[in-house]
């Protein structure tokens, strides 16, 4: 009985452990970019116009936390890929992505207090 009890409480931890995991909040307006842990969206300088083939979206984010711009590029860039997303250029302030017809561009605005500016766009 009380393997099962042990047992039983592991198998528990375990999927609470996993809900958490995948748990991942994102960037209100973009479907499926996450938003880093530590970042906050300001959502009254959000920009959005255009339609499905010619549109334009852009987010501000302000760090909550002590965060430096190599912790948001180490971030995406690992984060990223997984969502399709493909590396195409990289600098100390920016980052740039691209996914079949779109460009998803990360810019440092300033340092102190640190934000950045997320904008996805089409390539043509």
């Amino acid at each position: 009985m009380k393997k099962i009890f042990i047992y039983l409480s592991i198998s528990l931890f375990s999927i609470l452990l996993s809900f958490h995991a995948f748990a991942m909040d994102f960037v209100a307006g973009f479907e499926d970019i996450p938003l880093m842990e530590g970042l906050k969206q300001i959502e009254s300088d959000d920009v959005a116009f255009g339609n499905e083939e010619t549109r334009y979206l852009e987010a501000q984010l302000v760090a909550v936390r002590k965060k430096n711009f190599q912790d948001i590029k180490n971030f995406y860039i690992k984060t990223l890929p997984q969502l399709g997303w493909i590396l195409q250029e990289s600098s100390a302030s920016f980052l740039r992505f691209y996914r079949e017809t779109d460009i998803l561009e990360i810019n440092k605005i300033s340092s102190n207090p640190l934000k950045i500016s997320i904008s996805l766009k089409n390539r043509n």
